[in-house]
Order: structure tokens, then sequence, then C-alpha cells
């Protein structure tokens, strides 16, 4: 599946949900992981139903969620700016580990 347009959009839809008035706030780690697995913000790999899409869904959602911390702490500094991202990072990887715990965990119901 072809993602380029849909990424797009999503990633338009997701940014004018965004209030950017307020910035300044570091993600909290914990909210992130948790927004990835819920589905927060709506991707295209969601409508996939390959076996890899959840994985792709979640490097999906975190290029759109460090773009949009970006353009609104745009005027931060760039230390903080790395922290943002550096813990983006750290829910991506949280939640790929939580989605493969998930596959090994489905009881055997044969």
């Amino acid at each position: 599946m072809k993602y380029g347009e849909d990424f797009i959009r999503a990633y338009r839809v997701f940014r004018e949900s965004v209030d950017f008035s307020t910035g300044g706030i570091l993600p909290e780690l914990d909210s992130l992981t948790w927004c990835m697995l819920a589905g927060v913000p709506e991707v295209p790999a969601d409508e996939d139903t390959s076996p890899d899409a959840p994985v792709i869904a979640i490097y999906q959602r975190v290029a759109i969620l460090k773009a949009v911390f970006v353009e609104v702490n745009g005027d931060q500094p760039e230390e903080f700016i790395d922290q943002g991202l550096i813990r983006y990072d750290r829910a991506s990887e949280m939640a790929k580990k939580l989605l493969k715990e998930e596959v090994n965990l489905e009881p055997d119901l044969e």
C-alpha cells in the first residue's frame, strides 16, 4: 500500500487540530506511548490489514507528532526541541515493544 498522499492528508488533519498558541511543553513519555497505541493521530496504516501495519502506523504517528511538535515549539531553544524529539523516539520504541509483546502473549486457542 502506498501512503504518500494519505500520509500528508493525515498530517494536515492532525496539524489543524493542534493549538499553536501553546508551546514550551515537553511531551510526557507514557502518554505519548499510549496515544500511539490507541491510534492518535489517525494514519494511513490504520486502514492496512497486513501484519506489519501496526508497526508502520507507529512510525507514521511519530513522524507526524514530531513534525507538529517542532512547528509548535519553533521559538524554543534547540536543546528543548532535541529533548522533545528524543521523547517521541522513546515513546515509539516503547509502543513497538508493547505491540510485539501483545503478539507474543496471545493465547493459542486451538
